[in-house]
């Protein structure tokens, strides 16, 4: 069962429990009213009707009865006061649970709106060098993470290769190259399939990175597909203990990683497209300098 579905159901079960108690509590005042009432009504009735002739059946009862009252007006405050106790913890359990949820909500609606500005930016630029460096560093702003980076696939080589790394102190990595099928990208990238490393999760299942993974890391690796075609992957990962990532965020990762996959595939044509056509240029001029097949200009023009 899934962390977010585990607290909802938290959520449900104590607001059930809560209202459980106050009807508990309820019924207990009604009971203790009813019988006291009861109690008084009975005793006035007899004495009224001469079946007895004295409220008392012993000397100073009434100093006995207002002891035991004493302490039953007491039992009952101290068991009001404890359930009064339990059900303010569970509200307070309650708003803190709706808190995070609505922290959630709002940090996921402000991530789609950023996620839509810089897709929209990626959109008017032509150097796929700057797309890969856009990619990095809005994960580093969405996601709070310590470091952001893009593999893209090498098809001859059956490899992925570091592209763009952020912040700029880790760019020696760049060009690192690493197998299909092996390590956490390869893995990911072997299987298509989104994976989640949340902190102290055992990773000796990776070959290559089960003993060197920093246990006390979460961290996010996507797989960037388009038309069922693997384009790269992006890794995010952060050491803040305060970040600690959750299925929604992988999820708006995925959200980005399937748009910038569109972006970058788009880039890669125009470059290409542009690279094209240059070289069509350079020919047609070569072959109009080798044959003569330049254009006679008119005189006086």
């Amino acid at each position: 069962m899934k962390f977010k579905d585990l607290e909802m159901e938290m959520k449900q079960r104590n607001i059930i429990n809560a209202e459980k108690r106050h009807w508990r509590i309820w019924f207990l005042l009604v009971f203790v009213t009813v019988l006291s009432v009861a109690v008084l009504i009975t005793s006035q009735l007899l004495l009224y009707s001469g079946l007895i002739t004295n409220n008392w059946p012993w000397q100073n009862t009434h100093l006995s009865l207002l002891a035991f009252l004493s302490l039953v007006i007491i039992g009952f405050i101290s068991y009001l006061t404890v359930q009064e106790k339990k059900l303010l913890a569970m509200e307070r359990q309650v708003r803190v649970i709706q808190w995070d949820n609505d922290k959630m909500m709002n940090r996921n609606a402000a991530r789609f709106i950023a996620i839509s500005n810089i897709c929209r930016k990626m959109s008017n630029e032509t150097d796929p060098e700057r797309i890969f460096k856009y990619i990095t560093e809005t994960c580093l702003k969405l996601f709070h993470c310590d470091r952001a980076s893009l593999m893209m696939l090498d098809d001859k080589a059956d490899e992925l290769v570091v592209r763009a790394i952020s912040p700029i102190r880790e760019n020696h990595f760049n060009g690192v190259r690493q197998k299909l099928g092996k390590g956490i990208a390869g893995r990911v990238a072997e299987s298509r399939k989104a994976l989640l490393l949340r902190r102290h999760m055992d990773c000796s299942e990776f070959s290559d990175f089960g003993k060197k993974i920093d246990k006390s890391i979460s961290a996010m690796v996507v797989p960037i597909v388009l038309r069922d075609e693997l384009v790269g992957i992006i890794n995010v990962s952060a050491i803040d203990s305060d970040v600690d990532y959750e299925e929604d965020d992988m999820n708006a990762l995925q959200i980005f990683a399937d748009n910038a996959g569109a972006f970058i595939r788009h880039t890669e044509k125009a470059e290409w497209m542009r690279i094209t056509i240059e070289k069509l240029g350079r020919t047609s001029s070569e072959a109009d300098s080798k044959y003569g097949l330049t254009e006679s200009v008119p005189p006086g023009k």
